[in-house]
């Protein structure tokens, strides 16, 4: 159990690091953003994922349905 509580705190600690990471390149290439528009950049990073338009795992594309 402790093996996965960590595990899932490194998730938790990488994806605070990314966020961050995006919000300050945001602050360097447009500085005239106001806080509510790097919000709104960022709920769109989340929801778009650039790099990863069918998700993060390498392979064949899975079918969502199987889940429901």
């Amino acid at each position: 159990m402790k093996s996965y509580v960590a595990k899932v705190q490194l998730i938790l600690n990488m994806q605070q690091f990314a966020e961050r990471a995006f919000i300050n390149k945001l602050k360097k290439k447009r500085p005239e953003l106001s806080r509510q528009g790097i919000r709104d950049e960022v709920d769109r990073w989340y929801k778009d994922r650039p790099g990863s338009p069918i998700g993060d795992g390498v392979g064949r594309i899975g079918d969502p349905s199987r889940f429901r």
